[in-house]
Order: C-alpha cells, then structure tokens, then sequence
C-alpha cells in the first residue's frame, strides 16, 4: 500500500480519525494524504476582486487551516515524506472526493463516519454510498470519537464467493503488517449442509489464492445478518469489519440506509473496511 487519503472537515470530531489515519499509514508505512474540501459563498457583485483572485487566496487560506489543524491535534509527527496537505473547493463533498482520488492512484479512502455535529453533515451515509458506487478504492469508516489501536483481529463477512478473495486477499496486506488474525464469518441464510459445503470450496480456492495464514472460519448461526455480526464482533472482539459492497446484494449499502442506521448503532462501533466488488 503505497498511499492514503484522509478526507476531513477539520472539526473537533474528526481529530480521533485524523490520528488513526496517521497511525495505520505509518504501520502500513504508507504517504498519508490529509484532504480538505470547502466551497466559495456566491461572490457579490459588489466584490472588486476577480473569482479566479479570489479562489487562489481562498485555497492558500485552507491550506493554511488545515496545516494548522494537523499540527494542533497529531499525538505524533509524520516527516514530509510521509505526511502531505490537500484542499480542493467543491460545493459538493462526494464529487470532491471523486475528483481527488481520480486524479492519482489512492489505495485506501478514510472518513469518519457520520456525526450530527459535523460541519455541513459532512460523512453522511449517502456520501460513503456515493463513493462506494463510484467503486474508486477500499473505503476505510471510521466511527466519531474512535480511538486507534493495534489490529489483532479483523472480521470479514463472506458469502463464500468468489469475489470475496480478492477482498480478503487485499485485506490480508493490511492484516500482514499487524500480524493480525482475518476470520472470515459467514451467516447461514439456507440449508447448513450445503452451506458447509460451499465452505469447503471456498477455503480450498482461498488456500491457492491467498498466501496469508492466519485465516479462520466462522459460521454465525442468528436470526439476521446484522444480528450475526453483532454477535460475532462482540464475542470475538474484532478491531474492524471488512465488507463487500455485492451486486444486488448490498449488505455493505444497507447499513447506510438511513432505516437500518438506527438498528446497527451497536454494530457500527468498530471501523468498517468496505470493498467493491
């Protein structure tokens, strides 16, 4: 992984996902870019400066903000090398991203999750589902007022597909640098025997795949996929939860449907590592 972008909005709330970014991009030994996105009010007609002027301050003004904001709230220093400052005016935060992240290759996005006290409801869920439809990059959501720690296990929900490995084999990089455990969970939706079949299958297909070992299997027997999870990550401690975004599956989209929010309040405590498939 050679580089991340943390988008933030440079408030209070986003100070925990500012050093958690920071602190996985240097085990991750990845270059952290911290990206801010502001929008111009509409100019007076009485204004006697030109817009082009008055955009070129209004980003030297930003960057200057968010400078100051990571020096203020970094627990660490990261050298230049490692550490780079971005501004981009957009009325629209999604679109900002977008552009962003299209003009050079990102490995991973990180944002905060959503935050009623966020300027302009910044990391709102219909942005995370804008971005993960662009289907960019991993997106890594992080939720308000987490604080960073060593991975030790991260829980990955799998429908024993074949585009789970490549999900599971990107997120292997990651759990490498931490010698973390990846358990690979599955919730039975159907007849257990040939769900422990398509099991079987999968292990054997993933063994050729993915050369990472610590690797282990769940099956979640509950009423309810986000049931099953919750009670996994519960009982396992796990320190993130990695999901694929299906094709007319959705498991990843729906928790960010404002309906189901509410009930995955206890799920959503942990980080959520989203992949597209």
């Amino acid at each position: 992984m050679d580089t991340i972008l943390y988008a933030t909005d440079c408030s209070k709330n986003s100070i925990s996902t500012l050093n958690y970014a920071m602190n996985l991009s240097e085990t991750l030994k990845a270059k952290l870019v911290v990206f801010h996105i502001f929008d111009i009010p509409p100019v007076r007609t009485s204004n006697i400066r030109p817009s082009e002027q008055l955009n070129k301050l209004a980003i030297i003004e930003h960057k200057e903000i968010l400078e100051d904001y990571c020096n203020k709230n970094l627990n660490q220093n990261l050298s230049k090398n490692q550490l780079t400052y971005e501004v981009a005016q957009n009325s629209s935060i999604s679109k900002g991203i977008i552009d962003r992240i299209s003009k050079a290759n990102i490995d991973l996005l990180v944002i905060g999750m959503k935050d009623e006290h966020s300027a302009r409801g910044f990391f709102s869920g219909n942005i995370a589902n804008k971005l993960i439809d662009k289907k960019l990059c991993p997106i890594l959501i992080i939720p308000p007022h987490y604080n960073y720690k060593r991975l030790k296990k991260i829980a990955y929900a799998s429908d024993f597909e074949s585009s789970d490995i490549i999900a599971i084999e990107k997120l292997a990089t990651i759990a490498e640098r931490y010698n973390a455990e990846i358990e690979v969970v599955h919730i039975p939706t159907r007849d257990e025997y040939a769900t422990m079949q398509q099991m079987e299958w999968f292990k054997e297909l993933l063994r050729v795949q993915v050369a990472y070992k610590k690797i282990s299997f769940h099956m979640v027997l509950a009423n309810s996929i986000e049931q099953g999870l919750r009670m996994h990550i519960r009982d396992e401690n796990a320190d993130i939860l990695g999901m694929l975004e299906r094709v007319n599956k959705g498991i990843f989209a729906a928790i960010f449907n404002k309906d189901i929010v509410k009930k995955m309040e206890t799920l959503v405590t942990i980080p959520i590592l989203c992949f597209n498939s």
